[in-house]
């Protein structure tokens, strides 16, 4: 695996160049984008800002012409103006004076609205009979902006009707003065300030910065310009001119927002040629390596093919080898139940019965490492099943090291496959054995946390050997990582605990360092309820009194079927024996069964066809299928809801197993 992932780097390396090429031209692009689309967003925001101004400019020359054109002042009839004049300023809030004087003589016919307002007019031309802003006005209820616009009088006396207009009204048009802009402006054709969003009155009909003048002057309809604001702020200004007004909006961003996509492509080609001068010395380096690494390549795929072969080989001869068990542990566990035999006798036979148990036990292990069984979550009492394994992980670690085995409370139940569970802790302990010196100490300690409903069940191995760097800790549960000597281990110790606690729901904690020791912390989900440490003891008496019934047994190995036979005919069962499934499909057709015991898998009909095929005979038949069959997988999926008995197995198991499912 590691040996894939450096092939997967080189060839990714080899592919970076054109890929880095592709970026940095990806990256100049969008950094020329991005600074467009600030420009364009600017530029929307100044005409959007233009619009509404001349939206309002609009409105109050319109309102200027109706005044300009009413009959009372063509009749000179100056109070109705006066009335007039008041309703207007009354419904129009921006509005702060409207005043009336003589064209020839400047005489003031009528004011009406707020009083002491300081005109500025000076340098004007004459007006004219459409609307338009002449200056500018300070004053209570101001700063104002004076629309004018000439009116005849009486016998075509020449008048002019001034509307004094505040600038709120056109400051409300700005976008607000915490948003993506600095300062925004709204400016005349000479390039004085309307409205400002930093000191708007203090600038009121001053002249702006040099920039924003020289902006004015180029009579371009819009544009970005780069400057300082009166502020000192460098920026750069998107403006847009008003085709109405000739006035102006300014909006002033900061220079990040368009230098900054700038600077980030120049660093981008800078770093793109550190990376590619990085870049040639990896791939020379790979080069290098792959030379010194061919011998450890070639090595590990040869383990790795071995281990395949394992999986294939144990899947192959685990049916053959379980149905030799079987009969062996019958035969055992028939003789250790004979009276006459001496307390010496009846030792060695339950030594031999619980060391055939075990080689059973190991070919299940070998078939779930080989990932051709399925692993049996259910609860375990971790704190028994450590009293019964005790044993055999003292005489695995041998008597070099001291072993102390242990739970921190007397019965801890936690979800797991007990197999898997007892093999975790025989990798583990063996792993610790060989990083410790002769005479150290290894620790097996369970404890438990939380709530039965959410806590953790944890089995610690803790050693007192060389302990991990955190690079080696770090690939420890990598499969085939080693740091054995060539030929004492494959690596696949940590992993096959890792795999298990990722299958079981819980999780693997390692806590090493060089020269003090190694813990390592397999979590399961804690339980609450009924746990087995191993199988839990059956009452063969309590089985062999049910009632007495009839039963057929198919099987085509002979001495499986003896085996099976003798122990349910000393529980009083009458039992009938075949070594097909066309023989027990001819028996079932003449004689109705209790109970139905089949093997799945034997020559012309296996025991899945024969309980499909019988159920067309008699539908109500119970059935029970023996296998030794390692894919379980296939076993399970055709057996369907037919109960399974794995070989080997002992009488009493098979006994109170045919009770149970008779009753």
């Amino acid at each position: 695996m590691n040996e894939l992932r450096r092939l997967a780097w080189l060839v990714a390396a080899a592919a970076l160049v054109p890929l880095l090429l592709f970026l940095i031209l990806q990256s100049g692009f969008s950094a020329r984008e991005q600074r467009r689309s600030v420009e364009q967003r600017a530029l929307a925001s100044a005409t959007m800002m233009i619009a509404s101004t001349d939206g309002e400019v609009k409105r109050h020359f319109a309102a200027l012409d109706a005044i300009a054109t009413t009959r009372s002042l063509r009749d000179g009839n100056l109070a109705e103006f006066k009335s007039r004049a008041v309703e207007l300023i009354g419904l129009n809030r921006d509005w702060t004076e409207l005043i009336l004087s003589d064209a020839l003589t400047g005489k003031l016919l009528a004011k009406v609205g707020t009083d002491g307002t300081a005109l500025d007019l000076d340098h004007l031309p004459p007006p004219s009979e459409s609307p338009r802003f002449a200056g500018f006005a300070r004053g209570p209820g101001c700063p104002c902006m004076i629309a004018e616009r000439a009116a005849k009088g009486p016998a075509g006396a020449r008048l002019i009707v001034r509307l004094l207009v505040n600038t709120r009204g056109f400051a409300a048009a700005m976008p607000p003065a915490k948003g993506d802009y600095e300062v925004t402006a709204l400016a005349t054709s000479d390039g004085r300030f309307i409205a400002r969003s930093l000191g708007g009155e203090a600038h009121f009909a001053r002249p702006g910065s040099k920039y924003l003048v020289a902006a004015v002057a180029s009579r371009a309809s819009s544009g970005i310009y780069r400057g300082i604001t009166l502020e000192g702020f460098e920026n750069y200004t998107a403006f847009v001119r008003s085709p109405l007004s000739g006035w102006s909006a300014h909006l002033a961003l900061g220079s990040e927002h368009i230098d900054d996509p700038a600077r980030r492509f120049l660093a981008s080609m800078g770093f793109a040629a550190m990376l590619s001068l990085a870049l040639a010395a990896v791939l020379t380096w790979f080069a290098l390596r792959q030379v010194t690494e061919g011998r450890r390549i070639a090595e590990r795929v040869q383990q790795a093919q071995k281990l395949e072969a394992l999986g294939q080989l144990t899947g192959g001869i685990a049916h053959d080898f379980n149905n030799l068990m079987t009969p062996v542990i019958g035969a055992l566990d028939f003789v250790s139940k004979r009276k006459g035999i001496d307390d010496s006798a009846r030792r060695m036979l339950t030594r031999a019965l619980a060391s055939a148990e075990r080689a059973g036990k190991l070919t299940a292990q070998l078939l779930a490492f080989s990932r051709r069984q399925k692993l049996l979550i259910e609860p375990i009492d971790v704190a028994a099943m450590l009293i019964d394994v005790a044993d055999l992980v003292r005489q695995s670690v041998g008597d070099a090291h001291r072993v102390e085995i242990g739970a921190v409370e007397p019965s801890v139940c936690a979800f797991g496959d007990l197999s898997q569970l007892e093999l975790a802790i025989l990798n583990l302990t063996i792993n610790a054995r060989d990083a410790s010196r002769p005479g150290s100490l290894i620790q097996v300690i369970v404890t438990a946390s939380g709530s039965p409903d959410d806590g953790e069940v944890a089995l610690a191995v803790i050693d007192e050997g060389e302990g991990m760097d955190e690079e080696t800790r770090r690939r420890a549960v990598e499969p085939f990582f080693t740091t054995k000597a060539v030929g004492q281990g494959t690596g696949l110790g940590l992993a096959q605990v890792f795999g298990f606690a990722a299958q079981a729901g819980g999780r693997l904690d390692i806590a090493s360092e060089p020269g003090i020791g190694t813990t390592v912390t397999l979590f399961l989900r804690r339980c609450d309820g009924v746990a087995r440490s191993r199988r839990m003891p059956i009452d063969v008496t309590a089985a062999a009194s049910t009632e007495s019934l009839r039963l057929l047994v198919v099987d085509d190995d002979p001495l499986v079927r003896a085996v099976i036979v003798r122990p349910l005919e000393e529980a009083g069962h009458n039992v009938d024996a075949v070594s097909d499934g066309q023989t027990a499909l001819a028996a079932i057709s003449q004689r109705r069964f209790d109970l139905v015991i089949t093997d799945y898998a034997m020559p012309g009909m296996d025991g899945a066809e024969l309980i499909r095929r019988a159920r067309e005979v008699r539908p109500d038949s119970r059935f029970l299928i023996v296998t030794g069959h390692a894919d379980s997988e296939s076993v399970l999926g055709a057996a369907g809801e037919t109960p399974i008995l794995k070989k080997p197995f002992d009488a009493a198991q098979l006994v109170s197993l045919v009770a149970a499912l008779s009753a």
